[in-house]
Parts: structure tokens; sequence; C-alpha cells
């Protein structure tokens, strides 16, 4: 090993209203920096290059189950994304030929798993054997182990009933129902195109109720945004889709948890909670994909936290044979909060990479007098893991950029 870079959710689109992955150029200009560093440099993409889900090709299927909008997908699915993104491919394509690329699967283009015609087109493209397509990345010698980490995500993350059947995210649902019923709201009440982007970038995502308020104060709209989304939410609940999820993880007590969901007064109550929750997880400077990898760097003295099958479940038959004495860095995507941690463990100290986004985040400010105000910044982000002479060092890249009216 001399040098890897490692990034993620990339989220690049196919020029729909979701794509907001323009920093092409910007992309490659890194890309080839890491070459002249070392020409044999390796690139990790640490999931969710490609934005499958928030896609034309998925919304045009429609809502359906997960295992139809997996078998309706075709090649424009990929093709629509290499086309908008001409550049940027035929770059990889010519890059790969000489430099490893290992594309580990995210929760936005998880349909690669289950769709073999998206697979080969992808494959078939990039026409390399240095193009690897996995659902992880694991150095024994360095001791670096890499997932996307939506593997942890509550709402992201896979799950089986009594029957074995594989359950799909809740979020995967939740994501194409809000972009088929209410997106559409967004883009009749004439509110300025970055504007209508904007909503798919609210960080939390909790604070979208507010940012919705926020939107109908300044732009006077004669449309009760909130009431809509609302309404388009709490009917998810009354789906066949929710109410097998709800039972899988929850199948002790779901019929007290359907009531909380379905009902207004305690989902306010409960986003009110969640976004608390946030705040003290800010204060405190703790997150989920942390707290995994705290446990993971930790799993040599721990066995009770090692990686179970259960953390790859939908994303790979196979697990990695780790040697947890010596892992020394967990890198994580996913959750969009870039990161570098130093992990105590017995054995001394270890690491935690979260490597962040490249796609735009809205978040809520408040100004000295209390009034409230969202603002959007670009965070681009990367971590760059090298080895010299033995010595392994490791480096977090951050670039925030507004844009000034």
């Amino acid at each position: 090993m001399g040098l890897r870079l490692f990034l993620s959710d990339l989220h690049i689109g196919d020029g729909t209203a979701n794509d907001d992955f323009v920093y092409d150029r910007e992309l490659i200009r890194l890309l080839n920096q890491m070459k002249d560093i070392d020409e044999n440099y390796e690139i990790v993409f640490v999931g969710d290059v490609l934005e499958i889900l928030e896609g034309d090709s998925v919304r045009k299927i429609g809502l359906v189950n997960f295992n139809k909008v997996c078998a309706s997908l075709n090649e424009d699915a990929i093709g629509s994304i290499i086309e908008k993104h001409k550049i940027l491919f035929e770059f990889l394509r010519s890059l790969v030929r000489t430099n490893k690329i290992y594309y580990i699967i995210g929760n936005h283009d998880y349909y690669l798993l289950f769709n073999q015609r998206l697979m080969n087109s992808l494959i078939d493209f990039m026409n390399s054997k240095n193009f690897i397509v996995t659902s992880y990345f694991y150095d024994e010698e360095d001791g670096i182990l890499s997932q996307h980490g939506s593997q942890y995500d509550f709402i992201y993350s896979f799950s089986k009933d009594k029957e074995n059947v594989l359950i799909p995210p809740l979020g995967d649902y939740i994501t194409r129902y809000t972009m088929i019923n209410f997106e559409p709201i967004l883009h009749s009440v004439y509110l300025p195109v970055e504007t209508v982007r904007d909503y798919d970038n609210i960080r939390p995502t909790m604070d979208v109720v507010d940012w919705l308020e926020y939107i109908n104060m300044i732009y006077k709209i004669p449309v009760d945004l909130v009431g809509e989304w609302l309404r388009s939410f709490l009917k998810i609940f009354q789906t066949s889709e929710f109410n097998k999820w709800i039972r899988v993880k929850f199948p002790h007590t779901y019929p007290i948890g359907d009531f909380f969901f379905k009902n207004p007064i305690f989902f306010q109550i409960g986003r009110k909670i969640t976004t608390l929750g946030d705040e003290i997880q800010k204060f405190r400077g703790v997150n989920y994909l942390k707290s995994k990898a705290e446990k993971i760097l930790n799993a040599y003295h721990m066995p009770e936290w090692r990686l179970k099958e259960k953390d790859f479940l939908g994303y790979s038959d196979k697990m990695p044979d780790i040697n947890y004495e010596r892992l020394k860095i967990v890198v994580f995507g996913h959750n969009h909060l870039p990161g570098f941690y130093v992990i105590p463990t017995p054995k001394g100290p270890k690491y935690y990479i979260n490597t962040g986004t490249w796609r735009p985040l809205v978040e809520k400010s408040r100004g000295k007098w209390g009034q409230r105000i969202f603002h959007k910044k670009v965070e681009l982000n990367y971590a760059i893991i090298s080895k010299d002479k033995n010595l392994l060092s490791a480096e977090t890249h951050l670039v925030s950029r507004v844009i000034l009216s």
C-alpha cells in the first residue's frame, strides 16, 4: 500500500431535481493531485457515489414495493448518470486502467446488488479488473475497515422476518413516497429552483418542518406546506410497507408503536423529542456511527462487540474475517458528518474517520434575538491514509464553501 483516498456520499445523479453534484471538475482535479503524490494510489468510494434512489428512473416506476423497483430498473438508470457527468466518468474509466477503485455500496445505490443489469452496466462501462464493487473494504495488514454505515442506521438497515424474508429499509420507502407525493407540491408553488432543491438537503431531517414554515413565511405561499408534508408523511404509516417494517423492528410492542406513529399529535411530540435528541447529541459530540466504530475498535477486548451477520444483511452474504487485534482505523460515510476521532482502547489509541459528503447541507441557525434562519453550505470532504516505510498515517480534508449573494 502507498496512498489510499477515501471519499463518500457524492450522490452523483442524472441531472434531474435531486442531482446536486456539480463538482465534476473539482473531483477530477483532486484525483489528479493524488496521482502527482503517488501514481499508483487507490480510491475507496465509501458508498452513495451514484444517486439511484432519488433518480428519475426510480421516480418513473412509481410507488411500488422494493422488489418491484429492483426488478423494474434497467441500464438507463446508470446510463443517464454517466451521460450527465460524462467528463467525470470518462476520466474514471481512464484512471481505473492503472489505479484500483473500490466501489462500496451504500443505501442510495444498493439497487446495484439486486439488479444484475444495473451492476453489469456499471462494470461494463468501467471495463477493468481494477474496478471492484463490494459491500466493504478491509485491509488486514494495515488494519483498515470501511463500510458505508447505513447498516447501522435504524431506518436504513435491512432486517428479516420470522420466515427469513428480507425486509427492505423503511427509509427507502419514505424517500420514494415523499419524492412522488410531496415534492410535486413544492414544484407547483413556483418557488425558486434552488429553494426546491434545498428541501432534500436539510439536516437534521426533522428540521424540514421548521424549514417549510420558514419558506411559507419568506415567500408568502398560499399553500400550507407543513400541513401537506405532515399529511403526506402520516399516510406512509398507513401503508403495508410500514406495517411489515414495524412488525419486524418491534415484534413485541408494535401495536403501541403503531398507535404512536399514526397519531398526528404524538407525531408532533415525537418530532420535538427527536430534534431535542439531535441537539443533545451535537452538544455531547456523540453519534451512532461513532459509537459503532468505538465498539468495533474495542472488539478485541469485548468479543460481544464483534461484527455479526446482521451487520452485512442485504449487502453481502459474506463477512470479512477481521483481525480485531490489528484493526486500527474504521471509516464510515452515510450520515454526512465528517470527522476524525481518537478512540481509546486498552491497546492504545485507534481511529474513526467519517468521510462526510459532497452534497450541500441546509442547516438551521438562530440569531442573537431568536430569529430563525436557514443557511446552505457545501462541504467537500475526503480522507487520505498512506504508508511510507511501514509507517501508517491518516489525515482528513474539509473544504467548506458558501455562496454569498
